[in-house]
């Protein structure tokens, strides 16, 4: 087999394992299984978007990190950046990112060039995609907005199907693919997002968009070795990463996470990680903590805060793995809402991302004379000691990393089955008062037995956990494996024969 891919939609998945066949390696199945993710799953992410972390493993090497998470304005103060934004329009919208982070893990893993990786996307954005239920359910709720008759062009065929074409787009992706990605930064673009900000008076220099790829780094990725699997993750400071490290932790020194009582007690662990997390003196500045240090006081943690949960998440998550055991895992966004700012970068078919809601609170991070806004995107890579390797994430807000701690542990620590372990149910929890589960799929004892430690337990549907999560498992004899979530929200795979 020569690999597989995972994503939120068919379409892309199947542009990622057409790249593997035409002798790509998995950083060129998940850039273009990405660039199609921006015309195919477009509630959720796009050219206009932000990321975002995507995460490679060359065989027998440590992950890097290719990091491009959102920038605010270089004109507004840390200050002036803490206020509520409006939930859609220009003034919600900060310079994309998405085109610079993609274009430098291509040129740093990659072996396609950037034609070849846009071809997909330019075919789906010309012709049409069938809308998943995720895309369709977006559509609906949003088919009166200004932006979508000047983005997509419908059709619904005799089956009841709704396909979907975006001809701005695609000129758009045909243009860059023509021009080389610099061109999304050095031409028209950003002149013409400049001139809509410019009108609606917002005070973002046209120097921000030139400068975006400047923004994106490629960096070693933070890394745990707990019961002998080496997780690794999103940077600290920068992502949920660091509790995600800590639930495992914890998953993974529980005798039975199978069991009631062992579920239970783990809700309590994921509990004192997020009220450890958010009453940290230093805010989201990680630099000089030990992170097996970190992890062991979270868990001792007895600190009880009150904590709005967030109850959005939507992003794309996506992985890939190639015959030679590259393997990577890349998660990245339109914004917190379906399709982030929900305007249009006049004549090019780029829907703007939310990426200005990152900063209505304090925790910027400042690192190399930037500054970037700190999200819980948490795509993650795991090694065991068998010589198995595990690409996985997910959307979900700040959910993420407990969703992808729970399924890792229960795959890696309770043996199970690696469908059965990215589909069981999920718990949630932030404060010490108040937990969420999915009484559907773990029943009504374990809510019996988190009462007993919780003032109050919510029952939540499955689709309130914001999935897909999907992950993908190579072997060291060569075999790959690929699981998807089976919630609402489904994930989707393609394998590469």
């Amino acid at each position: 087999m020569l690999g597989a891919v995972t994503a939120s939609s068919q379409a892309a998945a199947d542009t990622g394992a057409a790249a593997l066949c035409a002798g790509g390696n998995a950083v060129d199945a998940i850039v273009t299984a990405a660039l199609a993710s921006c015309v195919a799953d477009p509630c959720n992410t796009g050219l206009g978007g932000y990321g975002g972390y995507l995460l490679v493993q060359r065989a027998s090497q440590p992950a890097l990190c290719v990091q491009f998470p959102a920038c605010p304005p270089s004109s507004m103060s840390d200050e002036a950046l803490q206020r509520v934004y409006p939930e859609e329009g220009p003034a919600c919208s900060t310079v994309p990112n998405v085109v610079g982070g993609l274009a430098q893990a291509l040129r740093t893993f990659g072996t396609f060039s950037w034609s070849e990786v846009s071809a997909p996307a330019i075919r789906l954005a010309g012709e049409s995609v069938k809308a998943n239920a995720t895309t369709r359910r977006a559509f609906s709720l949003h088919r009166s907005r200004a932006f979508m008759d000047e983005c997509f062009v419908f059709e619904e065929t005799r089956d009841g199907d709704l396909l979907f074409r975006q001809p701005q787009l695609a000129r758009t992706l045909e243009r860059m693919a023509e021009k080389g990605p610099e061109w999304f930064y050095s031409g028209p673009i950003g002149s013409a997002a400049h001139s809509v900000w410019r009108r609606a008076g917002v005070g973002i220099s046209l120097e921000d968009w030139p400068d975006a790829p400047q923004n994106v780094d490629v960096v070693a990725a933070p890394a745990l070795l707990v019961d002998g699997v080496r997780i690794q993750a999103a940077p600290l400071g920068l992502s949920g990463s660091a509790c995600l490290f800590a639930v495992a932790t914890a998953a993974a020194r529980i005798a039975s996470l199978a069991t009631i009582d062992g579920l239970a007690e783990l809700a309590v662990a994921i509990a004192r990680v997020w009220q450890h997390r958010f009453s940290m003196p230093s805010g989201n500045d990680f630099s000089g903590i030990d992170l097996k240090e970190w992890v062991e006081v979270s868990l001792e943690s007895r600190t009880t805060l009150e904590v709005q949960v967030a109850q959005t998440g939507h992003t794309a998550h996506l992985n890939a793995v190639d015959s030679e055991g590259m393997i990577a895992a890349l998660t990245f966004t339109h914004g917190p809402a379906w399709f982030g700012g929900r305007w249009v970068i006049p004549g090019t078919g780029v829907i703007m991302n939310g990426g200005m809601h990152n900063f209505t609170r304090p925790g910027l991070v400042h690192h190399k004379g930037r500054r970037f806004g700190v999200s819980n995107m948490t795509p993650t890579i795991a090694d065991t000691s068998d010589g198995v390797r595990i690409a996985l994430g997910c959307p979900g807000a700040r959910r993420i990393p407990t969703n992808i701690a729970l399924a890792l542990a229960r795959h890696c620590f309770g043996r199970e089955p690696l469908h059965a372990a990215v589909s069981a149910g999920r718990i949630h929890t932030e404060e010490m008062s108040t937990v969420y589960f999915e009484e559907d799929r773990l029943g009504a004892a374990v809510g019996r037995a988190l009462s007993g430690r919780f003032e109050f337990v919510k029952r939540e549907e499955n689709d309130n956990y914001f999935g897909p999560l999907t992950a993908i498992r190579y072997a060291c004899s060569g075999s790959i494996e690929a699981a998807v979530d089976d919630r609402e929200t489904p994930g989707f795979l393609a394998y590469a024969d």
